[in-house]
């Protein structure tokens, strides 16, 4: 399976039967793979941000800086325990919580590109999955800022004239709707659904 940083020209492959596979149970037998891609880490940015600024805090308190500089900011001690290292340990719990959250929340979408269809999924625990066959897709759109053009991201719209589906702050935005706006009406392989049959040419 190509991975996000290989090119989109690199070769594809004929997966296997397996079921057990994420993808196994929403695949053709034989169907080939010809991309997996998640959102970059930008979609979580804020999160990234508050994150780091929470744990600069964090540090701040823990080292007592703010008290050794200001004389009338109030360190008490609770117990035998510095009222600012108790600050640091909840802010930096925080901290490290909004890091979590980012990280969960581009790690719980994937995007897999095949060649009969497009697959969106969502979700670490509770999965939901979204599939447009390529014989349903009208149009390819691509949304980018300034910014996200200078750092090659962007989001791509998939619209089959009764809904659309967003592929959200991917890598190479214009490489993935080149390949997409190839294969409108197109399909891959008419086989039988997953399990009961396999590609043309190819043997168990």
């Amino acid at each position: 399976m190509c991975s996000p940083s290989e090119p989109l020209g690199s070769k594809a492959f004929y997966r296997g039967p397996r079921l057990d596979e994420p993808d196994g149970g929403r695949m053709y037998e034989g169907e080939k793979t010809l991309l997996v891609t998640r959102p970059t880490r930008l979609i979580s940015l804020r999160f990234y941000v508050a994150a780091f600024l929470l744990l600069i805090l964090a540090g701040v308190l823990f080292s007592q800086v703010i008290a050794r500089f200001v004389s009338s900011f109030p360190n008490p001690d609770i117990g035998s325990i510095r009222l600012s290292t108790i600050l640091a340990g909840i802010v930096g719990f925080f901290g490290m919580l909004s890091f979590l959250v980012a990280e969960l929340k581009r790690k719980s979408t994937r995007y897999i590109i095949t060649d009969n269809k497009i697959i969106r999924e969502d979700g670490i625990l509770n999965k939901n999955t979204a599939m447009i066959p390529y014989t349903q897709l009208e149009r390819v759109d691509m949304r980018q800022s300034f910014s996200q053009r200078i750092l090659k991201i962007g989001t791509i719209v998939v619209d089959t004239g009764e809904d659309t589906m967003n592929m959200d702050m991917v890598p190479h935005p214009a490489h993935i709707q080149e390949l997409l706006s190839s294969r409108i009406g197109r399909r891959g392989w008419s086989g039988p659904p997953p399990g009961t049959g396999s590609p043309p040419g190819t043997t168990r």
